[in-house]
């Protein structure tokens, strides 16, 4: 059975080798648990599932080339509730649908930053 173990948002700075664009992103994280242990990751990005960050794959906005630095800047994290828990708690009366269409989307936080010099 596979188990929800926690979620964070993660920031990480992004620095292009070739030109020296800067920007930060803040990717949702969920991390889960399988059936034999292993810790998956799953990123997002405004909603949107993506690679991982890390994973080489990323593409500087400013000159198109993959030689970027990635650097973890920060975290929050938001560790699953436990129903045997003193933690306070509201039971929900409505769907996800409904939920998701009383508040406007909050986009992920990508800043875009600086050439160099």
């Amino acid at each position: 059975m596979t188990m929800l173990v926690e979620t964070a948002v993660e920031r990480y700075k992004f620095v292009c080798g070739r030109c020296g664009y800067t920007w930060t992103a803040d990717y949702d994280v969920q991390y889960l648990r399988d059936d034999v242990g292993a810790t998956i990751a799953f990123y997002r990005l405004d909603g949107v599932p993506v690679p991982p960050p890390t994973s080489g794959e990323i593409t500087c906005p400013n000159c198109g080339t993959m030689g970027v630095a990635v650097i973890p800047e920060a975290r929050r994290d938001s560790p699953p509730a436990h129903l045997d828990s003193d933690e306070p708690r509201q039971r929900v009366s409505t769907t996800t649908d409904q939920r998701r269409a009383s508040v406007p989307h909050l986009p992920a936080v990508v800043s875009t930053g600086t050439e160099p010099g």
